[in-house]
């Protein structure tokens, strides 16, 4: 086996001396770093493959990732609720601002119309951004058609007298949380007592009697009726502009046929009087002789406080 010579200086003698290695030291080195790596390698190989799981910088990203797609569909979810609220907001505007003053509705494809630019999102193709970001894109156009629709409305309404004072446009009671809930909206349901599929024309406020209800817009009393079925004790409010609005099993009611009342204005209480499972309030908006979804005439989401204010508080009996 050949050697490696090499001259070490001696301390005692201050003379180099030859002294030989064998050769082979420097192959132990190398083996041993081969070795390490081959020892790596397969513990690479067993944690990925074999334990299944992932090596830390994937795991880092994987958790990002994770955390990415949760906030955007946080972000999806919020959009949801805007586009609904938004919608809504359209429908009203069409079918009952624009419609009372004789203003044609804003076509479909002029509120939803979208972005032809074929590169505006190419920056975000194939990501998940790129329907979020056309989504938002797409809602901004709408908010600024309905804006200018709104503004075109006012401009009308100021010119058109008090028309806008008849539209039943609040709710019938007060907007506190904790004095009703919403059981029954508008359309087809299960009859609570029939148990068929019927239309439920109107919408149900559940609430304990005794409850304040009030005129949604100004009109004239055509009914005001004490019946033990059916609506039970219930007064119907006529508008003018093709409404009437109606309120249903009441248990006292203080206005007569014949009356005129302002928005606002006290009718009654709420009970559980005619056909009922529970006292609740059944109020029902009426356009042309149709019935209509009484959502789109209210905003529940007013305060209490403002709501107070807007309306005039029933004297004792």
């Amino acid at each position: 086996m050949s050697r490696i010579e090499k001259y070490i200086l001696n301390p005692e003698t201050l003379m180099a001396e030859l002294k030989e290695e064998p050769r082979h030291r420097g192959w132990k080195v190398l083996l041993v770093v081969l070795s390490g790596i081959l020892l790596f390698l397969f513990y690479m190989w067993f944690y990925v493959s074999v334990l299944g799981l992932d090596l830390p910088k994937t795991a880092i990203l994987k958790r990002q990732n994770a955390d990415w797609n949760s906030r955007i569909d946080r972000i999806s979810q919020q959009l949801d609720q805007h586009e609904e609220r938004l919608g809504l907001l359209e429908v009203r505007d069409d079918r009952i601002y624009r419609s009372v003053y004789g203003m044609d509705e804003i076509p479909q494809a002029v509120r939803l119309a979208g972005f032809s630019e074929a590169n505006r999102y190419a920056s975000l193709e194939g990501t998940s951004l790129q329907y979020i970001v056309r989504r938002v894109d797409i809602m901004e156009k709408r908010v600024y058609i309905q804006s200018k629709s709104f503004e075109d409305v006012i401009t009308v309404q100021r010119t058109a007298g008090d028309r806008a004072a008849h539209i039943p446009a609040i709710p019938p009671m007060s907007t506190d949380p904790s004095t009703f809930r919403l059981t029954s909206p508008f359309g087809y349901r299960s009859d609570p007592l029939l148990g068929i599929g019927k239309r439920h024309t109107g919408i149900d406020f559940a609430c304990d009697p005794g409850n304040p209800i009030y005129a949604t817009g100004d009109g004239v009393v055509i009914k005001a009726a004490h019946e033990g079925k059916g609506y039970g004790n219930h007064v119907e409010v006529d508008h003018g502009f093709g409404y009437v609005t109606r309120y249903a099993h009441m248990s006292r009611i203080d206005v007569v046929e014949g009356q005129k009342v302002s928005r606002g204005d006290f009718l009654g209480l709420s009970g559980r009087s005619g056909r009922v499972t529970g006292p609740h309030l059944h109020y029902e908006v009426i356009y042309r002789k149709d019935y209509v979804n009484p959502a789109l005439y209210m905003d529940l989401d007013i305060p209490a406080k403002d709501y107070a204010e807007m309306v005039r508080k029933p004297e004792r009996p």
